[in-house]
Formats: C-alpha cells, structure tokens, sequence
C-alpha cells in the first residue's frame, strides 16, 4: 500500500545508508520488489530488534531535549529469556592536557570539551589545497602538517614532493589520491587534519572537518563545540547536523 509510505520510508532510509557507505542505490520500485518478498518475523530476536530501535527512532523524534538518559541500550537473548536494558553512556569529551601520555608532550583541544559527534564546518567553496590550509591558518591560527581523508593521505608537510599538491584542488586531490569519482550529489568531504598551534606549537586535536565544496551547501567556516558552546577559534561555533553533544553514544541506541 503506498498511500502509508512505509516503502517510501524504506526506500529513503536504505539509499541514505547505501551512500553514506557508498553500496549501490537502487530506485523506488525496486525497493519495493526487495520488501515484498521478505518472509515476516514474527517471534524472533529480529522482530524484538526492529520494535527497540522503533521505540529509540520515536525518541529521537519526538523528545524536545534529548539526555544521553533518555535512551536505552538492548541486550536481549530469547533463548534464556533474558532482557536486560541499561542507559548508554555520554561521549567522550576531548580537553587539554599538561603531558598526553601519546605524543608525551601537552596538547590543546579545539574546541575545548568536543566529542566526536561534533564536526567543523568549512564552506568556502571548491578551494585549492593552499586556500583550504590558508583559511585554517587565519581562522584558527594553525601550522597544517597532515590532511586525510578516511584512507587517502591528501598532504604530508613533511614530505617535499607534497608541495606541488597546494595548488590543486581539493576535490581532484582526492580523486587523485583515493583513486574515487566523487558523486555528482555530494556536497561535502570529511577531511582529518593533524596540526599545531602558529604560535607556540603545541600540537592540537580537533574534530573532524566537514569540509562543504558546493556553494551555500552549508554554513561560513564554523566550528561545532559541545552542545553549541563557543569555542577560543574565530569562527562562529556550531554543530554539524547530527553532531550535537547531547546525541547519544557510539555504545547508543542507533
């Protein structure tokens, strides 16, 4: 029946978890070919799944605040029986320490307090990699050493022969690099930068960049602290979607 749009939901739900791990997408009436023959579970530990994680996705849309408590983890066995539910645990907030036992030596968290939901969200269009290290130098005062993407190392400072990599950009570097045609529907790259600080050079960690290669496909070079706290950079402080502090855990519901 498609005037309830469960396929419809299906069929959006599927293709955004088909992209985000780049499995080929497949049409509305396919999708609907793929669930009309999918034997229906009636008492097994998948129908108990589907209705936990329901209840969790009704949570999500429906709480106006949404506390780390509010949600539930489900260890469930149908064989014992045994239903055990337990309260998720918060993210791990990243703060500046004196002496990091992994570097041995200080480092300085940017934004103070950022959990790995949180994103920094560059939108300055499609860039050369010099424009991109440029404007992270200005807004944020940082000496770039290393940028990746997922794999793909895309610059090493310390490597002479990356030089030549400043004035190409971005997006072909990591077409170049990763050896993968970015999507005509995507917008944005998740890029990870290692880098210190212009002045003192202590070493600095911060989030992920959501580095935004379309116009207007997001907002000015902002970074995202915890819960929307202002941050010590320049740039305006907000979340990327989805990467507010108060989401649940990795450990969460999903």
């Amino acid at each position: 029946d498609d005037q309830n749009f469960h396929i419809a939901f299906i069929a959006a739900s599927a293709n955004l978890r088909a992209r985000s791990y780049k499995i080929e997408e497949v049409d509305f009436h396919k999708v609907k070919m793929i669930a009309g023959k999918i034997v229906p579970a009636i008492a097994t530990t998948t129908a108990m799944i589907t209705g936990l994680v329901s209840a969790e996705l009704l949570k999500l849309v429906t709480l106006k605040s949404r506390k780390v408590e509010d949600f539930k983890n489900a260890y469930v066995n149908l064989a014992l029986p045994l239903f055990i539910l337990s309260e998720p645990l918060p993210p791990v907030q990243m703060t500046s320490k004196d002496m990091d036992p992994i570097i041995m030596g200080p480092v300085r968290a940017l934004p103070e307090g950022f959990t790995t939901w949180d994103k920094v969200v560059i939108d300055i269009g499609d860039v050369t990699l010099k424009g991109f290290t440029d404007f992270l130098q200005k807004e944020h005062n940082l000496d770039i050493s290393i940028i990746s993407a997922g794999n793909a190392c895309l610059y090493n400072s310390f490597l002479p022969a990356h030089k030549s990599r400043l004035g190409t950009k971005v997006t072909q570097l990591y077409e170049d690099v990763a050896k993968q045609q970015i999507s005509a529907k995507r917008t944005h790259l998740v890029l990870e930068v290692s880098a210190s600080d212009a002045d003192d050079g202590i070493e600095i960690t911060m989030p992920a960049i959501r580095f935004e290669f379309r116009a207007g496909a997001g907002g000015a070079g902002s970074a995202g602290g915890s819960g929307g706290a202002g941050t010590s950079a320049k740039a305006a402080s907000r979340p990327a979607p989805g990467g507010a502090a108060g989401s649940p855990s990795s450990g969460g519901p999903p």
